[in-house]
């Protein structure tokens, strides 16, 4: 009596995963992503934007260490003075414009107002 009930248990079990719903059978992996997002912050839908890495911070630090040697040496403000500084500032400029990431919604513009003047008559 006792194998029966067990052989009745195992033919139900295996009988029941044949009845799953249809909508597992093609069951799209896109849809499992989908999280709700009350609009603050990151919406996690969507791909995260990559970030390069600046490259060997030593190539930049050695270019401005030779600039700078040759700057202590030269007479100040003079047209090869003012050379090598404008040099330096530029390099400096390019390095900090590289690490400086301002996301694009991150700014709030103020919507432009058209203010006009009016001259009060005499």
């Amino acid at each position: 009596m006792y194998p029966t009930r067990i052989a009745l248990l195992l033919l139900s079990i295996a009988l029941c995963s044949c009845t799953a719903p249809a909508a597992r059978l093609n069951y799209d992996t896109s849809l499992s992503r989908m999280y709700a997002w009350d609009g603050t912050g990151h919406d996690p839908n969507l791909r995260r934007a990559r970030v390069k890495r600046a490259g060997d911070p030593a190539i930049d630090d050695d270019s401005n260490r030779k600039r700078e040697q040759v700057f202590a040496t030269l007479r100040p403000y003079s047209a090869a003075w003012w050379a090598v500084h404008n040099e330096i500032e530029a390099d400096n400029e390019r390095r900090l414009a590289r690490k400086l990431v301002i996301c694009a919604n991150c700014l709030h513009h103020a919507p432009q107002v058209d203010v006009t003047g009016t001259i009060a008559a005499d």
